[in-house]
């Protein structure tokens, strides 16, 4: 359907944006750190959160670039495909513990506690597709604040 984005409903526009007038394409940006050397996330630790552009995922956890593996997908829910990579992270990267992460304000939600009942839900479809001992953590991200608060 033209300017949807089921399930989410319809988008504001359908005219490309314009850049803010302080960016500039000819600008470079800063070159991001080199790669750590292992694949394997050195916390064993994948994070699922929302795709939302005001989200950084290892910042709000006071991680750094290879200490996570992240997911990110509208609404941060726990689809299929979601499954499967938790699933890769677990049998292929060690990765034990999985941290939810949704957010205030989130377009793929009607409300704020919609976005609460959907974590809720995912670390319920988490800890029934995982093997035992496989850790799960929600938490809800105000980007108003910055604040984490457990769900």
């Amino acid at each position: 359907m033209p300017g949807t984005w089921e399930p989410f409903g319809p988008t504001r526009s359908t005219e490309p944006a314009e850049p803010p007038a302080s960016a500039s394409p000819a600008e470079p940006v800063a070159a991001a750190a080199p790669a750590p050397a292992r694949r394997e996330p050195a916390r064993r630790l994948v994070i699922v959160t929302c795709m939302d552009a005001r989200i950084d995922p290892l910042g709000v956890l006071g991680l750094r670039l290879g200490d996570a593996n992240v997911i990110r997908n509208a609404g941060a829910t726990i689809s299929d495909d979601a499954l499967r990579s938790l699933h890769a992270a677990e049998s292929a990267l060690g990765v034990v513990r999985a941290v939810l992460i949704g957010h205030t304000d989130c377009a793929g939600h009607d409300s704020d506690e919609s976005a609460r009942v959907s974590l809720v839900d995912g670390a319920r479809r988490i800890r029934g597709a995982m093997p035992d001992g496989f850790g799960v953590e929600a938490f809800m991200y105000d980007v108003a604040t910055g604040s984490l608060t457990p769900v």
